[in-house]
């Protein structure tokens, strides 16, 4: 459960593009102008820091231009996941290793980046 939840806090991350995914709004506040490619809708209003604002993010919901998914939903209605979310909103720290350790072991469990020489911005 600690492995499924620290890596759902990647999406802290990033932006949702409904023309890709069929997932968030076209654009919100926090997206319209960027960086690179504006649109979108992000999880958190900072959505190019690393940090454990997904999860307070999350569990809060006060902002409607921030995408909520059911899969994020679930991490604080689910009593398994819910210790583990909780945890991370409060703890940023911990967080922080609990991703680094599930992060490194689905790297070595063979997980490949593709395209290999990643992505850029335009």
């Amino acid at each position: 459960m600690t492995r499924i939840v620290a890596l759902s806090g990647a999406h802290t991350l990033g932006r949702s593009r409904p023309e890709r995914s069929g997932w968030g709004k076209p654009e919100t506040k926090y997206t319209k102008n960027g960086p690179g490619a504006p649109g979108g809708q992000s999880w958190t209003s900072q959505w190019l820091k690393f940090d454990n604002s997904y999860f307070k993010d999350v569990k809060e919901r006060r902002d409607e231009d921030l995408l909520v998914l059911p899969t994020d939903a679930v991490l604080f209605e689910d009593s398994s996941f819910k210790i583990y979310a909780e945890k991370y909103a409060e703890d940023q720290d911990t967080f922080f290793e609990d991703y680094a350790e599930a992060h490194a072991k689905l790297s070595n469990l063979g997980s490949k980046f593709d395209p290999p020489k990643g992505v850029s911005l335009d």
